[in-house]
């Protein structure tokens, strides 16, 4: 578990999250202060200078953090967009995000900590073309960065909206981009110069063992994407992606079922809780 603390920009924080903050790093759950600055309003117009006023923040509050519990645990939190200035509104899933949110992880590493940033969101009103490319453009910047947590996935409408369907999407998109970041393995097994030399000229590779053994590692298989002909498509419903999105959901709704957690652990959740009870009681 951790506990995140906005700031607000530029170069404030407010009462009510410092103290949380510090509650939290006092009793050792890691905590971010996690600053928002949109460049061209509550930060300047340039990505580097609206950096330099999320950092400011970001660090004065782990300095704080530090005071009332040297030690506490950390992450390096950092959301930052640029402010849309014909729409008057932030610009979560605009190529900006990504590059402030790249540089988040960078910064981070520079001091040594996690990171933890916005990503894969959009400010589309529904699932569909608009929220799938801005995904897609505020969100491989962070991995190929390295960033250790992403966070926004489902969200559109800039964060303000959640739809199961896209939660769904968006789990085919990440996969999809974490297969870029893995890049090309290169070995003796991968180059498969024996395998070629076995089929030769002229054959395919359909029925080799090779291709078994290396067919999911290597290639990202969709259970969303439609890469079928058109004519099996169009015989199939013609359903777009968030028709198909809509009737995962509708069965993981009717059909899954959680794993209960194990009993021992049920009973220790249970003994903390009354033991918190207890003390609590007993607080004037």
């Amino acid at each position: 578990m951790s506990s995140v603390h906005c700031t607000i920009a530029p170069l404030q924080h407010d009462e009510g999250p410092v103290e949380a903050a510090l509650e939290f790093a006092t009793a050792g759950v890691p905590i971010s202060f996690y600053s928002m600055p949109q460049a061209g309003a509550t930060g300047p117009v340039t990505l580097a200078g609206s950096l330099t006023v999320g950092n400011a923040e970001v660090l004065s509050g782990l300095v704080m953090a530090q005071l009332a519990s040297p030690g506490a645990p950390v992450i390096y939190g950092t959301g930052g967009a640029a402010f849309d200035m014909k729409a008057c509104c932030r610009t979560g899933g605009s190529p900006e995000q990504g590059l402030f949110s790249a540089a988040v992880g960078e910064l981070a590493r520079y001091y040594g900590l996690p990171s933890v940033t916005g990503g894969f969101v959009s400010t589309a009103k529904e699932p569909g073309g608009q929220a799938c490319y801005e995904k897609m453009i505020s969100g491989i910047p962070q991995v190929l960065s390295g960033c250790n947590i992403i966070i926004g996935i489902g969200l559109i409408e800039d964060c303000n909206t959640l739809p199961f369907e896209e939660l769904i999407i968006d789990e085919e998109i990440v996969k999809m981009v974490f297969r870029l970041a893995q890049g090309i393995e290169v070995s003796d097994e991968t180059l498969a110069l024996d395998v070629i030399k076995k089929v030769g000229l002229g054959g395919n590779f359909l029925a080799e063992r090779h291709t078994l053994d290396y067919l999911r590692k290597e290639q990202f298989i969709p259970e969303l994407t439609d890469r079928r002909p058109y004519e099996a498509w169009f015989k199939r419903g013609a359903t777009n992606i968030v028709d198909r999105a809509k009737e995962k959901v509708k069965t993981i709704l009717e059909k899954h079922r959680p794993e209960p957690l194990e009993r021992d652990v049920q009973k220790e959740i249970k003994d903390i809780i009354n033991r918190a009870d207890k003390k609590l009681s007993k607080t004037p």
